[in-house]
């Protein structure tokens, strides 16, 4: 499966042809017709592309699309370039930081701790994914299995479990068979299912040779196991215990691949996978991630001790009760309130506004005066290097108008979040929080 590599916002040229190949020169993707059709009808649904005549370009949904025998990895910029070229030799920064990115925010059930310990050199994003579960699983499976009892009635000739006495008293003219009822240990239940038909997907669409073993051999743990096609949905019935709580993280992994899939019955190949995010809501978890996670508390510095909540509920914009206010990320001390909404879109220094819209200073300033907010924070990736402004709100009060400061900030995306650029990005964020208590200082 030809594997191509496309980037945010970024257009490549496509021809149609015979045979698939992408002509790093031209920066040109040769496409059969069936695929060419294949992704029209993908797009019309999911909307990742804009199409033309001579070229294709990725919109802001990032990951993996698979269709026909290709393979689109599309990743986001993060880096203050347009050139393929470039981009092209940083993706596996782009690859690296957008799994620590997804990591963080919860979108894979992996915590940000253990990406250090995956092997990510020169891997595609859906390898990177896969490489996650069946390492993770194996490891898993070698020293913990989940068993449930099932109750088994039939006909014995010596006593197991208990006697069926009801259906033994109806039929004395046998009684050397014995009816019984007893309790017996199986592998065979929904959670494992899921599992196995993950790792039976999986190995369906790896081409790596570690991952396809990793895969077979836990398929082999689960023999007992059958490989029944299951949806989402079912998989969304697992009860989790004590037992099988340390699988919930791979039931959940297992999850987005058979909700990606579509399966050919005739054959058991995969038609179509497509697994892809809204960058928008990426930016916006990772953001929430750091902020309130426990792993992540020396960051915070004056915060610290702070009430941290991410999509909270602050009211409505009417007095019916329509339209509600949820930040992103609101904070709350003793002493101050702040309201953090993230906006994945780049900013433009040389335009006076800075880009920013006037539909997202009203929303903040709905959230200020709702919520008797001291400061308020839009914060955007930075492409183009870092921009810093403080406006203010003039909120009406009692006895007049407050001045409430609106920060507009950047974080960069561009540092190696596998690398030391992790602790680079951590110190950012910690001198973005100082920024904003020295903001309500002055």
């Amino acid at each position: 499966m030809e594997v191509v590599d496309l980037f945010e916002f970024t257009p490549i040229n496509y021809q149609i042809g015979d045979k698939t190949k992408f002509d790093e020169d031209t920066k040109t993707l040769i496409l059969t017709e069936k695929q060419m059709n294949a992704l029209e009808a993908l797009n019309s649904k999911l909307n990742f592309l804009e199409i033309t005549r001579k070229t294709l370009k990725p919109q802001n949904l990032v990951g993996v699309v698979a269709v026909e025998g290709l393979t689109l990895q599309i990743l986001p910029k993060l880096l203050k370039t347009a050139n393929y070229d470039e981009l092209e030799k940083k993706k596996q920064i782009l690859i690296g930081n957008l799994i620590k990115m997804l990591s963080v925010g919860g979108e894979i059930p992996v915590k940000p701790s253990e990406i250090a310990n995956i092997d990510m050199e020169r891997a595609p994003f859906l390898e990177v994914l896969i490489t996650i579960y069946s390492t993770k699983l194996l490891e898993i499976l070698k020293y913990h299995r989940y068993y449930r009892y099932r109750q088994i009635e039939e006909d014995l000739n010596h006593v197991k479990g208990q006697i069926n006495f009801t259906r033994y008293a109806a039929r004395w003219d046998r009684r050397h068979v014995v009816p019984i009822r007893h309790n017996e240990r199986t592998m065979d239940n929904l959670l494992n299912r899921t599992l196995k038909y993950g790792a039976y997907l999986m190995a369906r669409l790896t081409k790596s040779r570690d991952n396809y073993q990793r895969l077979k051999g836990i398929m082999a743990i689960l023999e007992g196991v059958p490989v029944v096609q299951l949806t989402p949905y079912e998989t969304y019935k697992i009860h989790f215990n004590r037992l099988n709580a340390v699988f919930k993280p791979l039931v959940e992994l297992a999850r987005i691949f058979i909700g990606s899939s579509t399966l050919k019955l005739q054959t058991g190949s995969i038609e179509t996978f497509t697994f892809l995010l809204p960058m928008e809501k990426v930016f916006e978890n990772f953001i929430a991630g750091i902020l309130t996670s426990p792993e992540f508390r020396g960051v915070l510095g004056e915060w610290s001790g702070a009430r941290i909540q991410s999509q909270h509920h602050i009211g409505t914009l009417l007095a019916e009760g329509q339209f509600g206010l949820i930040p992103d990320i609101t904070v709350e001390t003793s002493r101050y309130r702040v309201i953090l909404d993230t906006k994945y879109k780049v900013l433009k220094r040389e335009d006076r506004k800075l880009g920013v819209s006037q539909g997202d200073l009203y929303q903040m300033y709905a959230y200020a005066t709702h919520w008797n907010a001291n400061a308020v924070v839009l914060l955007y990736p930075s492409i183009t290097g870092e921009i810093k402004k403080t406006w203010h709100f003039n909120v009406p009060t009692t006895a007049g108008t407050r001045k409430v400061p609106l920060l507009i900030r950047t974080v960069d995306l561009s540092h190696d979040f596998l690398g030391k650029g992790w602790e680079v990005f951590l110190g950012d964020i910690r001198e973005l929080i100082a920024e904003i208590f020295r903001s309500i200082s002055e």
